[in-house]
C-alpha cells in the first residue's frame, strides 16, 4: 500500500466521527413541546400543568415537593 494513500485511509477514519456528529446535532436540539397553560419538563420531555399556588399542609418530618405535588419524608426526593 503506497504511503498517500495509507495517509488518505488514516485522514478519512479520523473525520469520520466528526461528520457523524454534524449530521446528529439538529435531532439532539430539537424545539421543547408546546404547552399551553403548562410548562414542559425537559427530563422527562413531557408538558406539565401549573404548579399549585398554594402548597399542601405536609405533617411534620415531610415537604412539599411541587413538580408532583405530593408529600415527601425530609431527604428523599
Amino acid at each position: 500500500m503506497s504511503t498517500k494513500l495509507r495517509r488518505g485511509l488514516v485522514a478519512v477514519a479520523a473525520a469520520a466521527p466528526l461528520a457523524l456528529s454534524l449530521l446528529m446535532a439538529p435531532s439532539a436540539a430539537a424545539q421543547p413541546l408546546n404547552c399551553p397553560g403548562g410548562w414542559w419538563d425537559p427530563v422527562e420531555n413531557v408538558c406539565r400543568g401549573p404548579v399549585a399556588t398554594v402548597p399542601l399542609n405536609c405533617p411534620p418530618g415531610e415537604y412539599w415537593h411541587p413538580i408532583k405535588n405530593v408529600c415527601r419524608p425530609l431527604g428523599q426526593y
